[in-house]
């Protein structure tokens, strides 16, 4: 899975800094109490989204880039996975048209909890 036709996996990007959204700070923006979700085993790691995002805010990074997290399931997820999916939430607007762009129905978009 998430494999090129010739057997190489994607070039994934290594060159961002990865901080964890705390649920306040989402709660208090100005922004849709909307959030973008993303079903791990649907994805096919075709990066539709990336390429039909208008903010340019999402990516698909290595899994090297949370190697040294201090969360035990980070670290779990970065040696299970072949690319990790950002959203960069100080640039996504929620318009959704990642989510109607993927194919497999990877991408929900869902609401934030009170």
């Amino acid at each position: 899975m998430g494999k090129t036709d010739r057997g190489e996996h994607p070039l994934m990007y290594d060159d961002y800094t990865v901080q964890q959204v705390d649920p306040q700070w989402l709660q208090e923006r100005v922004k849709p109490k909307r959030h973008i979700g993303l079903t791990p085993e649907l994805c096919i790691l075709c990066r539709a989204c990336e390429d039909v995002c208008p903010w340019e805010c999402i990516y698909m990074m290595s899994p090297d880039i949370i190697k040294d997290a201090d969360s035990s399931s980070l670290k779990t997820l970065a040696s299970q996975s072949h690319a990790v999916f950002i959203i960069d939430d100080n640039e996504c607007t929620r318009c959704a048209i990642c989510v109607e762009r993927c194919p497999s129905d990877a991408l929900w978009l869902g609401r934030v909890e009170s």
